[in-house]
């Protein structure tokens, strides 16, 4: 299998024109169309960015000190 990686941008037409390395003519190849930005929920993006915020890293830290004893009581 041959794999090959193109950016390109959408052009006005929405007709996409792409130049494939020396593939014999007429053998079938397999198009796949990924959109960076189309489809993405920017919540979804910053939920991922505070996942690594040291700030919000240690709140949660400290939340889980704060409920420790708690957790470990049987009621």
């Amino acid at each position: 299998m041959l794999a090959f990686h193109q950016t390109v941008t959408v052009p006005q037409d929405h007709i996409l024109h792409l130049r494939v390395p020396n593939i014999p003519k007429g053998e079938e190849v397999e198009v796949l169309v990924l959109s960076k930005q189309n489809g993405v929920d920017p919540r979804i993006a910053q939920i991922a960015l505070a996942a690594k915020d040291p700030l919000f890293l240690q709140d949660i830290q400290e939340i889980a000190d704060d409920f420790k004893f708690v957790d470990s009581e049987h009621i």
